[in-house]
């Protein structure tokens, strides 16, 4: 890699030996420096320009959870992609990382192999949403403008409008986001049908982190289908997942009553799309299937016809060889005049002519006993057998 095209990557780890185990991976490919804490991972992103930063869980003074959500808080931190790194693996150490802004969660110990393929992961998502970022703020802009004019309900009635137009997972997921923007909430997005599967949020692809939450989310078969995740909301309806940044179930009696109130309406809203997108699902599965039951019944009725050529082809053929074999016989009989064969000679060319018309004959009738079995396969994939 050039030096120019060389990303640069800062490594936070109070721990010397890890962080410089991490340096040694990646500098090959990578500008890399380090730093123990994370204070002074901060003054050097503010100072400096970076691509990724790799930051460690647990350090004395700020820890990684800390430093993240203040590094979002600046300029410099918005956008940065940072990936968590830690010994703790469980589900409620991931959603921390989501709620302070992580891109991903790299488990310690680290495979070389597994850390690069997440930096290339996190670089190449990041940098696909930059490039829709315009786009998207624009869309952002009109949507958020259009929830100031139309009430809550309106939202709901507007997204079964425009479901009836989605023919596919993509557009169906898309139109759940927008409704989620027309709320005011964020969050993402996975819908599975027919073998395919889509995750998204707002920016596109779901981060490595989202899609370990709605992974979480969509084991979780009992109890009920709508549960609290930490401080967001899960809703896990099978086909239908959908995850939600900051709205909570479980609100605290202190909380704002009218803020109470529009949570609450909120998660009664957001249950409507996702059944919403639950009965829109089942009538694309429906219609897909009829799609397909259409193309298989045009090629069972083109393997009957073809069946049928070949079958009529067959007859033909057995009746030219019947003939062929006739003739032969007659031709050959003639020339005993003209031979001067001994009767013995005469009937033992006699019988090879017809043992060899007995074996084409054999080999003829096998033909047919395949074109009865492909008949049969044939009758029993039509709708309508004869």
């Amino acid at each position: 890699m050039s030096a120019e095209n060389r990303t640069r990557i800062l490594v936070v780890d109070d721990d010397d030996l890890v962080r410089m185990m991490l340096q040694g991976t990646l500098e090959a490919r990578h500008d890399v420096e380090g730093t123990p804490d994370g204070e002074s991972a901060l003054a050097l992103i503010e100072s400096q320009p970076w691509d990724l930063v790799i930051l460690d869980v647990e350090m004395p003074g700020l820890d990684g959870y800390e430093t993240c959500r203040r590094l979002r808080a600046t300029p410099a931190g918005q956008e940065l992609p940072v990936i968590f790194h830690s010994a703790r693996t469980q589900i409620e150490e991931r959603l921390k990382g989501y709620e302070a802004g992580g891109d991903d969660f790299l488990v310690k110990p680290f495979e070389p192999s597994e850390l690069q393929v997440k930096i290339e992961k996190v670089l190449g998502q990041r940098l696909r949403q930059k490039d829709m970022a315009g786009q998207l703020d624009d869309m952002m802009n009109a949507v958020l403008s259009s929830a100031d004019m139309v009430g809550e309900a309106g939202v709901v009635l507007d997204f079964q409008r425009q479901m009836a137009q989605c023919d596919d997972l993509r557009s169906l997921a898309v139109a759940i986001l927008e409704s989620l923007g027309r709320f005011g909430l964020d969050g993402c997005v996975r819908l599975s049908a027919t073998g395919l599967q889509i995750s998204l949020n707002a920016k596109g692809e779901c981060s490595a982190l989202e899609n370990s939450i709605l992974d979480h989310l969509q084991v979780m078969r009992e109890g009920p289908r709508i549960r609290p995740l930490g401080p967001h909301t899960g809703f896990g309806y099978g086909q239908v997942l959908v995850f939600v940044r900051g709205l909570l179930m479980n609100r605290p009696d202190t909380m704002d009553r009218q803020e109470s109130e529009r949570m609450g309406r909120h998660i009664d809203n957001v249950a409507l799309l996702v059944e919403g997108a639950m009965t829109r699902l089942s009538a694309l599965e429906a219609q897909w299937a009829r799609s397909q039951l259409a193309s298989t019944q045009e090629l069972v009725q083109l393997t009957r016809d073809a069946l049928t050529d070949i079958s009529a082809r067959n007859h033909t053929q057995r009746l030219q060889v019947l003939g062929v074999f006739e003739r032969l016989s007659s031709h050959v009989e003639n020339a005993f005049l003209s031979l001067g064969l001994t009767a013995g000679q005469e009937d033992h060319l006699s019988e090879i002519i017809a043992e060899h018309r007995g074996k084409v004959m054999e080999i003829l009738d096998a033909s047919q006993v395949v074109e009865r079995e492909l008949g049969q396969v044939i009758q029993r994939l039509s709708p309508n057998p004869a």
